[in-house]
């Protein structure tokens, strides 16, 4: 009896950890971890890592349809060497979106709209900044898929994106 009531605990929590998302502070705060304690932050959500990008160094973790990614990039202008921390995260969900919205609207001041579209996607593009990030809300709708995915990116406001 014991050990069903433990096997039911731990299926439920699983089943919680498994659709986590991220909070905005979490993000902002992710962008400025260094890459273990990002790590062992999207591990603790459950989390797993499913591939790296060396030509954008990026590290891209997976969790069910939720996506979160640590790019890292550096500036070199010959008066300094930054380094720079991006982070993306990309859901299915719209409530999980539509409360990262309401997280940027309340903490950041908007800039701009766009809406850009291509020969097989549309997307708007939200632009938001405070005194130290960009942060970009993208609703991407494909031609040939009736569910849209939503994505969340986090740079510092000195980027080129």
């Amino acid at each position: 009896m014991k050990k069903l009531l433990f096997l039911a605990f731990f299926s439920l929590c699983y089943t919680f950890s498994f659709a986590q998302g991220f909070a905005l502070d979490e993000l902002l705060k992710a962008r400025k971890d260094n890459y273990p304690t990002f790590e062992s932050m999207v591990h603790g959500k459950g989390y797993v890592l499913n591939h790296l990008e060396s030509t954008e160094r990026s590290s891209v973790f997976k969790n069910g349809t939720n996506v979160i990614t640590y790019n890292t990039y550096y500036d070199n202008n010959s008066i300094r060497y930054k380094r720079y921390v991006a982070i993306k995260f990309e859901t299915q969900d719209l409530a999980t979106y539509e409360s990262l919205k309401r997280q940027v609207e309340a903490n950041a001041k908007y800039s701009r709209t766009k809406l850009r579209r291509t020969s097989h996607k549309e997307y708007l593009e939200h632009l938001y900044r405070n005194d130290e990030v960009s942060i970009h809300l993208f609703d991407i709708s494909y031609n040939d898929d009736s569910k849209p995915y939503y994505m969340i990116e986090v740079y510092s406001i000195y980027s080129d994106y």
